[in-house]
């Protein structure tokens, strides 16, 4: 049976919170045996070689001293499953039953050009640190990002395309805020009032010119993820297209309150229905411009009402 969902997980030297990350998606998942995790392992870390009981673990080994933009593309090449998602070591998946939930919001559009966003508990909406989406769209944009990304932007790179998308007034991005993905990688800083989560300044001051630089690039993509849409063969016939993304300078000015589509509920039925009809709503704007799209899926799904302990409770 081929795997529904595979997990991209770059490792290293860190047994213990790998066995722990497994353990928590095979305890939540509605159908671990649909379940692959890629396991991308350096050659001189043989502890990591681990598996699970519950779930089709997959090493991948590579030579010591890999970008991580690297070894997310060899795991990505790895894999078979129909979707893929960017996970790290130290991570608990919380939520029972998170891959059915992932499922249905893929289901609910008419083609496989969604990203879901989960909650990593450190970043939550505002970057969508594990992003899951399909292997149809990696196999438009060419793998999961450029290897030269030496630890950061990765994600960054992969939601930027999808943001791009919703200036061409396809609105791709469904944050799930309670599906949570505990990300357990934050300190605690004086002052701060909550864990936050601390780049390495070195690594980032090479990265994030490459991100910079490579704006373009994702805007090429989401030409071309909007033909794939529209059922077209040539991403640069959409002139108009074109224009818009031009108009676009900075990639961070796109991360605006409502360019994601928010479903939350204390239970899963209220989500699935809210994004069906959120993908409908997106059918009947798909010509419209980014702002009467975003007006149109307003009046479509309730997500932003936050729900009551009374109403949990039911």
């Amino acid at each position: 049976m081929r795997p529904r969902i595979s997990l991209i997980v770059p490792t290293r030297c860190r047994p213990g919170p790998l066995a722990r990350m497994l353990d928590s998606v095979a305890r939540t998942a509605s159908h671990p045996e649909r379940v692959e995790v890629v396991l991308v392992v350096d050659a001189d870390d043989r502890a990591s070689l681990i598996g699970h009981p519950q779930l089709a673990v997959r090493h991948v080994v590579v030579p010591p001293g890999l970008t991580m933009g690297a070894l997310n593309n060899a795991g990505y090449e790895a894999s078979v499953g129909t979707y893929v998602m960017l996970l790290n070591d130290d991570v608990i998946v919380r939520t029972p039953g998170w891959d059915a939930v992932a499922l249905d919001c893929f289901r609910r559009f008419p083609d496989p050009f969604v990203l879901v966003h989960v909650n990593d508990t450190l970043m939550c909406d505002h970057l969508c640190t594990f992003p899951l989406t399909s292997r149809a769209f990696y196999e438009l944009t060419r793998g999961i990002c450029p290897r030269e990304y030496q630890r950061y932007r990765i994600d960054d790179h992969i939601e930027d395309i999808f943001n791009l998308l919703g200036v061409l007034g396809e609105a791709r991005v469904v944050y799930l805020p309670d599906v949570v993905f505990e990300h357990d990688n934050a300190v605690h800083l004086p002052g701060a009032g909550r864990p936050v989560y601390l780049s390495d300044p070195t690594i980032l001051a090479e990265d994030a010119p490459r991100f910079d630089a490579l704006f373009p690039e994702r805007k090429a993509h989401a030409l071309r993820v909007l033909a794939a849409i529209d059922g077209r063969t040539d991403p640069h016939a959409d002139r108009a297209g074109r224009s818009a993304l031009d108009a676009v300078a900075d990639s961070f000015a796109l991360r605006v309150p409502g360019r994601q589509l928010v479903v939350r509920s204390p239970g899963w039925r209220g989500p699935l229905e809210a994004v069906r009809g959120l993908a409908a709503a997106v059918n009947r704007a798909r010509r419209k411009s980014a702002g009467d799209l975003w007006r149109a899926v307003r009046k479509r799904l309730p997500a932003r009402r936050m729900v009551t302990q009374a109403e949990a409770g039911r």
